[in-house]
C-alpha cells in the first residue's frame, strides 16, 4: 500500500471519528455543568489529527465560549468570551488495537475514554477567569486612614528592670 492510499484511508477514518464525536446542541448545557456557570454562547471546532504513530490518537481544538459572570467589583452580571486552542493526546493502551488505517477498520475501533465535551470542559476552566470584572468597571477609591499619633504604649518588660539579682 502506498503512501497516498494509507493516506486517503486515514482521512475517511477521522471523518468518521469527527461525526462520532461532534459537539452537539446541548454541548452548551453539558459545559455549563461542567464548569458550574450559565453558558450563553459556544462554539467549537475539535478535529482529530493525522496519527503519528498507529498509538496515539491527537485532537486539536479551538473554541469560543460566551459565559454569564458576576462582576467582582461591582457585582454586576455580564458575558465573558472565552477562547483558546489545544492540542490533546491520547496514548491508547498496550491492550487497545492501533489506530485504523482503513475505514473497515475503524468502524470497529474502540472510543472508550475519549469525549469531546470533557476536553472543551478542561480548557474552558483552565481559560476562564478567576476573579471575572466587568469591563469598565473600577474598584472603588478609598481614603488612606489618617494616621494618629498614639502614646507609646510601655514596655511590659520594664518591670524587670527594677529587680536585684
Amino acid at each position: 500500500m502506498t503512501n497516498t492510499a494509507k493516506r486517503l484511508d486515514a482521512d475517511a477514518w477521522l471523518r468518521r471519528l469527527e461525526q462520532d464525536f461532534g459537539i452537539g446542541p446541548d454541548s452548551a448545557e453539558i459545559l455549563g455543568q461542567f464548569v458550574d456557570l450559565p453558558v450563553v454562547g459556544l462554539q467549537a471546532q475539535i478535529t482529530p489529527a493525522q496519527p503519528y504513530d498507529r498509538k496515539i490518537l491527537t485532537f486539536r481544538g479551538d473554541f469560543e465560549v460566551r459565559l454569564r459572570r458576576e462582576c467582582v467589583v461591582s457585582l454586576e452580571a455580564f458575558e465573558e468570551t472565552v477562547t483558546g486552542q489545544f492540542e490533546r493526546s491520547y496514548n491508547l493502551t498496550p491492550s487497545a488495537p492501533p489506530v485504523p488505517e482503513t475505514a473497515e477498520e475503524a468502524e470497529d475501533f474502540p472510543y472508550e475514554g475519549v469525549s469531546l465535551i470533557d476536553m472543551l470542559g478542561d480548557e474552558l476552566a483552565l481559560n476562564i477567569s478567576a476573579f471575572p470584572r466587568k469591563p469598565g468597571a473600577a474598584a472603588p477609591a478609598f481614603a488612606a486612614p489618617e494616621e494618629t499619633q498614639e502614646a507609646p504604649r510601655p514596655n511590659p518588660f520594664a518591670v524587670l528592670q527594677g529587680l536585684k539579682v
